[in-house]
């Protein structure tokens, strides 16, 4: 029995011989961190008044704000609105369109503020006279200023850095973009067309108007215009349908060519016919800023009137092809 109970103590003692020993060595690891992390490092002092500078500083820095100065017709407003956006996002400003503004009824804009008209009276304005042409140093002012942008800014310099939030903001309002589509489906069931992806339709604007008898120099479209632009997208597509709007619907019907087919629209409201005309797949402008919008919102093959300024006229001498038409478009 003696020589059974022997070896279990002697394995006992050894088991708590293990145990002082590395109770021994967990004090010694203790003591050795407890001094490495025990430092005199001096306590940070902050001096209170220069806080107090540095929060009065930054909250002293305001944002300022831009007013579009919305005027003529909805392509110039156009214009003004989208290069006032694109100022703003730049410069992170506030921008300003009334609850009231025309192209608010048009278009599902939703990224302004709706502050009144009145917020923006007194504010600096800053004017384009040129019209069809960059100016860098335009849009040169601060942020921290309030001002009111205006006239022509008929550039696609200056908003094209923001193309896919700006066509978002320029989406129709629903009802106006219903009524596009319910046109649209009447014109494809009278021509017993039963896939609208069965055809490539092609919006045509027509401007006439005050520009027949103008003095500044622009040239309207002809009908040879028309017969070379129809044909550019008849040789490129297999089946085409021309969809037209104009304010001179009549000399329209009498020279639009014959040997295409062709729909007139004339719904009674221009952003009706102008919805009309987007909703289709390429474009055929003649000349003005609801021409150019068109072609623009549809996102397709855009044509213009290559000659679209008259010789020595004050239209050519501030029209910038590079800067009004964009470089993928095609002058005819």
């Amino acid at each position: 029995m003696i020589s059974k109970t022997k070896p279990l103590i002697q394995k006992l003692l050894y088991l708590a011989l293990c145990i002082l020993l590395l109770y021994q060595i967990y004090v010694l690891v203790r003591q050795l961190f407890d001094r490495s992390t025990v430092t005199n490092l001096p306590v940070p002092f902050y001096k209170r008044e220069n806080l107090a500078i540095h929060v009065d500083r930054v909250t002293k820095k305001k944002k300022g704000s831009i007013c579009p100065i919305l005027q003529g017709g909805l392509g110039n407003r156009l214009f003004q609105f989208s290069t006032s956006f694109a100022a703003a996002r730049t410069k992170q400003m506030e921008l300003i369109v009334p609850p009231d503004a025309e192209i608010r009824k048009v278009f599902a804009i939703n990224v302004t503020s709706d502050k009144p008209k009145r917020s923006c009276k007194g504010f600096r304005k800053v004017l384009d006279k040129a019209s069809p042409t960059y100016n860098k140093s335009l849009l040169s002012f601060s942020s921290e200023d309030n001002v009111q942008l205006g006239y022509g800014l008929q550039s696609w310099k200056y908003f094209h850095m923001y193309d896919t939030e700006l066509r978002r903001q320029l989406t129709f309002q629903k009802h106006i973009q219903i009524n596009a589509e319910q046109t649209i489906e009447k014109i494809l069931q009278r021509r017993k067309i039963k896939y609208r992806k069965s055809i490539t339709l092609v919006g045509v604007h027509i401007r006439r108007g005050d520009k027949v008898q103008n003095n500044d120099g622009f040239k309207i479209a002809t009908p040879e215009f028309l017969n070379r632009s129809v044909n550019y997208y008849v040789k490129m597509y297999a089946t085409v349908l021309f969809l037209v709007i104009s304010d001179g619907m009549d000399w329209s019907k009498k020279y639009m060519p014959t040997h295409v087919p062709v729909e007139f629209i004339s719904l009674g409201k221009r952003e009706f016919d102008m919805a009309t005309v987007v909703a289709c797949d390429h474009t055929i402008m003649t000349i003005g800023t609801f021409g150019w919008w068109i072609g623009y919102l549809t996102g397709g093959k855009v044509v213009y009137v290559k000659d679209v300024a008259k010789k020595g006229s004050r239209f050519e001498r501030i029209l910038s092809f590079q800067d009004h038409f964009y470089p993928q478009w095609i002058g005819l």
